[in-house]
């Protein structure tokens, strides 16, 4: 698959400390790259230096296989909604989109559909103020700076940062749309875990400003459990499961049992002598840990 970006030993310092150290970052053509990391942790420096606003201290960053040092030119292909653009207060959304587009000089039609894209068309708003924007509308008007020139790259950091949970909704299946029907490539950062687990097909995780995982996310290596909802006697529990229960951990209550990474022949044993113990079974469940549980794990402070 064709890797649109790529950081190769990318470091930033900042008055000689450092805040990035990337031995390689890949972002590839078409796909939904989650950017995920603790505040701090250099995801807006990271796509600052990607957009050119700010200079590596050493190492290199390809943008369609074209180093950014060489040209700007790769910047036209970019859309990005790093931080909140400088806005007209005292125009409408559409004005300010078009004094966006007699500075670069896309398509006019643009931003009519544009706006229609990201629910700021409708007559209530398309006469209002941004003055008198909401956040939520604010963020919607920062995506379409982002939108409006037809890219075929977007970075976008936080974009859902201000919007209710039915906008929320709206923004992810927009940015779903971009990616698999409009073949659009979407670096998008968030602290919305969940979020980015429902659309990215890959992950880059973050921390202290080195990479600590890159790939999909099925394959991070993440524990699993099985929990057993029952009526159950701790006495002959502690009987049945002893003290080790062959090196796995295992947690039990009167209530609940919950035994980690044991494959399915070991769970069917251990119902069969729960039953012939005469003790109920309410819900049997395998369970797997979420992105964010990953997230905690991947990013704690030792």
């Amino acid at each position: 698959m064709t890797e649109v970006i790529q950081l190769k030993k990318v470091k930033k310092n900042f008055k000689g400390v450092p805040s990035v150290d990337l031995e390689r970052l890949t972002v590839r053509k078409g796909e939904i790259y989650g950017f995920l990391g603790p505040n701090g942790a250099g995801k807006t420096t990271t796509m600052k230096m990607i957009l050119s606003l700010i200079e590596p201290t050493s190492g290199s960053i390809e943008v369609m296989n074209t180093p950014i040092n060489k040209s700007k030119d790769y910047l036209n292909y970019i859309g990005s909604m790093i931080e909140e653009p400088s806005y007209y207060p005292n125009l409408t959304g559409f004005e300010n989109l078009l004094v966006f587009q007699k500075m670069l000089g896309f398509k006019k039609k643009n931003i009519l559909k544009t706006l229609e894209m990201v629910g700021l068309s409708e007559e209530k708003n398309s006469k209002k103020l941004v003055k008198a924007y909401s956040l939520g509308m604010k963020q919607r008007l920062a995506l379409s700076f982002a939108l409006v020139k037809e890219p075929q790259i977007l970075l976008l950091d936080e974009p859902t940062n201000g919007l209710d949970p039915s906008g929320i909704h709206e923004i992810r299946e927009l940015i779903i749309h971009l990616a698999k029907e409009e073949g659009l490539t979407i670096f998008i950062s968030s602290h919305i875990l969940s979020e980015i687990e429902q659309i990215a097909d890959r992950v880059g995780i973050i921390n202290h400003g080195r990479l600590v995982y890159e790939g999909e996310i099925e394959k991070i290596k993440a524990n699993s459990w099985v929990e057993l909802e029952g009526e159950f006697d701790i006495e002959k529990l502690k009987a049945l499961f002893g003290d080790s229960f062959g090196n796995r951990k295992i947690e039990y209550s009167s209530k609940l049992i919950k035994i980690w990474n044991i494959n399915k022949e070991r769970i069917a044993n251990i119902i069969s002598s729960l039953v012939e113990l005469d003790f109920p079974i309410f819900r049997v469940e395998r369970r797997k840990e979420n992105l964010e549980e990953i997230f905690l794990e991947l990013t704690k402070e030792l």
